[in-house]
């Protein structure tokens, strides 16, 4: 079973998602923000994070250049899942060029079979995201 850490800070919005994707049968733990984020990569070693840019107390670019920068992460496969497409924390990221997440979904555009197909497609090496 393939594991997800889903990093969103809306209660209700990691619910309508994660549901999905248990039923698909990946396990699913969750972090309500950045800080919750790096407790779980420090206690384990996701296939893939889902992970939302704008956060309380750490956001997700600070999350996605500690995945990015750490050995035993480095290889893990990151989904941007935000409406901070235009944001300049997601300009840096791109900029950085090692920072680049796998790929990068819309949140207010992608329903959740959308968000599950791209989950199969990054952790089988295929890209389907919107800015691809």
């Amino acid at each position: 079973m393939k594991t997800i850490f889903f990093v969103e800070d809306n209660a209700d919005v990691v619910e309508v998602y994660r549901e999905s994707l248990v039923r698909e049968g990946f396990e699913v733990l969750v972090a309500e923000d950045g800080i919750a984020a790096m407790r779980l990569l420090r206690e384990g070693s996701p296939d893939l994070v889902i992970l939302d840019l704008l956060m309380p107390r750490l956001n997700g670019a600070d999350v996605l250049k500690y995945i990015r920068t750490t050995p035993a992460h480095a290889q893990t496969k990151v989904v941007i899942f935000s409406n901070a497409y235009q944001s300049d924390i997601y300009d840096i990221l791109l900029d950085a060029g090692k920072y680049a997440p796998d790929d990068f979904l819309l949140k207010l555009s992608c329903t959740p079979e959308k968000l599950v197909s791209v989950v199969k497609s990054v952790l089988n090496d295929g890209q389907t995201g919107e800015n691809k």
